[in-house]
């Protein structure tokens, strides 16, 4: 008896551990993301690119010259209107150079943005991302990543092919989403980063954009700064000042004078050029709220608990930038030897230079023009109007008499002069 007890045990043993190997293989067969279950993490998808800066060959800002800066507002696919409007200031590639603010793709037709990003493509057109186009980015990269796994592309296809019968039927793409996580509890659904929203146009842009296209959103920065022309270049916004601290606090990069290179600080001369590009850079590097990609791409104003916000509460942050650009006297009213009580306003004046930054993303307060900001999204995707504002060559009669509107002219910079031309949007 006891022996056919140890029979029957060591059967049973035997069963099991092979049973066991027999599963271990099987589930290490599967292929899974590193992400899901330990070891390394999934990659970076948003692949952020923080600056670029043009020379004066790519920012031409000289009118004797026969070459123009023309920055395209906020386009959202709507293709029909950026020809429009490039027809409008008789655009030359040859001659002219191209800038967009960003936001070229979604929002607007489907069709449209692939036409607007293959443009922009095809032709490397200067620019910077949006909000808009860092969610596409961010999904192509994924995609990229998880067709690296053969279980994983051949989850999403499958996917895919049910979510294109439900979209035929007019599915509403994060209610089906969430139902078919809940029917389907697959762990590929893991693998996608929280709060993204599969199946949306960023999503349906990213799948079908080439390779080309995706590398030449990728080759766009947050931030174009132009050094010659004391400007800046953004989506969203920056900030002058962190709004925590007073603007003369020692912190704010506007309230020193640089020091260039180790040596010590020159006000005068030909260390000048050298001290506005060091500030400027400062205003990039220094202040804390400007070194995240999220203000840049997103940030419309600053609440009274000094947050930034995207919200329409809150200050507009173009508010608080002409402010202090406004105080810039020049690097001779250092603070360290500042005195107020002897020279009338002294105290509100900062040793700094002014710049300008030119932006989009703020539909809703429309052409927005100050002294020192220019904001160009003026609603295009609600069919409002496309806006582009032309540096260098500005002369009236560049543009095409018979559908101009009356150019808005308007200081720009220390010295130069620009003009705003817009375009009455339709609905495509």
């Amino acid at each position: 008896m006891d022996r056919l007890k140890a029979l029957a045990f060591t059967t049973s043993l035997l069963a099991l551990v092979y049973f066991f190997t027999q599963t271990k293989f099987t589930l290490s067969s599967i292929q899974w993301p590193t992400s899901l279950f330990g070891g390394k993490q999934q990659p970076d998808f948003s692949m952020y690119k923080s600056l670029s800066t043009l020379s004066v060959q790519e920012f031409p800002l000289d009118p004797a010259q026969s070459r123009r800066t023309v920055i395209i507002g906020d386009i959202h696919g709507m293709n029909n209107s950026l020809s429009s409007l490039l027809d409008v200031l008789d655009y030359h590639p040859g001659s002219d150079v191209l800038i967009h603010v960003g936001d070229i793709i979604a929002k607007g037709p489907h069709e449209g943005s692939m036409t607007v990003l293959s443009y922009m493509a095809s032709h490397n057109i200067t620019g910077i991302r949006g909000n808009h186009d860092q969610k596409v980015i961010e999904w192509r990269g994924w995609l990229d990543w998880l067709h690296r796994f053969p279980d994983g592309r051949k989850w999403l296809t499958a996917l895919e092919r049910r979510w294109d019968e439900a979209a035929a039927g007019g599915a509403d793409p994060g209610v089906w989403a969430s139902k078919q996580m809940k029917r389907h509890r697959s762990p590929w659904w893991r693998t996608i980063p929280k709060d993204w929203k599969i199946f949306t146009e960023h999503y349906k842009i990213a799948r079908a954009m080439s390779d080309a296209e995706y590398r030449y959103l990728l080759s766009l920065p947050l931030v174009l700064h132009i050094p010659h022309a004391h400007t800046f270049v953004v989506h969203a916004g920056l900030l002058s000042s962190d709004p925590r601290y007073k603007p003369r606090d020692p912190r704010q990069p506007l309230a020193r004078v640089p020091t260039v290179f180790g040596s010590a600080k020159s006000k005068h001369g030909s260390d000048v050029p050298k001290l506005r590009r060091a500030q400027e850079l400062a205003l990039l590097s220094d202040i804390e709220q400007n070194t995240d990609p999220w203000v840049k791409l997103n940030m419309r104003g600053v609440l009274k608990n000094h947050d930034v916000t995207r919200g329409k509460d809150g200050r507009p942050w173009s508010d608080i930038w002409n402010r202090d650009m406004s105080r810039c006297g020049g690097f001779e009213h250092d603070l360290s030897f500042d005195d107020a009580h002897t020279t009338p306003n002294k105290h509100k004046m900062l040793p700094c230079h002014p710049s300008t930054v030119v932006y989009g993303h703020a539909a809703s307060r429309g052409l927005d023009i100050k002294r020192w900001t220019v904001g160009l999204d003026a609603g295009c995707v609600y069919g409002r109007k496309l806006s582009g504002l032309v540096l260098g060559r500005h002369k009236h009669n560049d543009l095409k008499k018979h559908q101009s509107p009356t150019p808005t002219d308007i200081p720009f910079g220390d010295n130069f002069t620009g003009h705003v031309v817009d375009t009455e949007c339709q609905l495509e």
